[in-house]
This record gives structure tokens, C-alpha cells and sequence, in this order.
């Protein structure tokens, strides 16, 4: 049996979560090329990576001159930390 390539070590549900990053050029050299890999290779994926990409690019033409309220981001990241997520889990028995 032969060793996976990176393409299938790379989990879609990854790439998806990072498909930002490489739209607002925030992840290095390595992991870009390693992201890009897997888009040409997973047609999936750069369907949701094109998806996305559209949505930023109209979001940056309809608000791009605009700036959010001083403090915002601060009261956000602030909520964002206080939000819980619980996952249940179902017992034997």
C-alpha cells in the first residue's frame, strides 16, 4: 500500500475553514501552496473556494469605503469569547 500524498492527508473541512486565509493573503508560503494544491486537485473544495472568493469580493465593492464604529472589533472579539458551544453526546445505556 502506498504512503497517502499530501493532497489526501489534507482534510477538505480544513481547507474550507482556511479558504480566508488564502483569500486575504494571511497564511505563509508553505501553507498557501499546500491550500492551492488541494484546490486544483478537489473539485469540492474550489467550488466552495470560488463561492467564497465571489462573496468577499462583493462584500469589499458594496462596503469597502466604509469603516465600523471605533471599538466594535474589541466588543466583538469580546462576545465572541464569551460564546459556549456545547456538543452532546449520546450515552450508552
Amino acid at each position: 500500500m502506498s504512503e497517502p500524498t499530501e493532497f489526501e492527508q489534507i482534510d477538505c473541512s480544513a481547507v474550507i475553514a482556511d479558504v480566508y486565509l488564502l483569500l486575504d493573503s494571511e497564511c505563509d508560503d508553505t501553507s498557501r501552496a499546500r491550500l492551492q494544491r488541494h484546490l486544483h486537485e478537489c473539485g469540492a473544495c474550489l467550488e466552495a473556494y470560488g463561492i467564497e472568493e465571489k462573496i468577499k469580493s462583493l462584500l469589499s465593492r458594496k462596503c469597502g469605503g466604509e469603516h465600523a464604529p471605533e471599538g466594535l472589533r474589541e466588543r466583538l472579539m469580546v462576545e465572541i469569547r464569551r460564546t459556549v458551544v456545547v456538543t452532546r453526546t449520546e450515552t450508552e445505556g
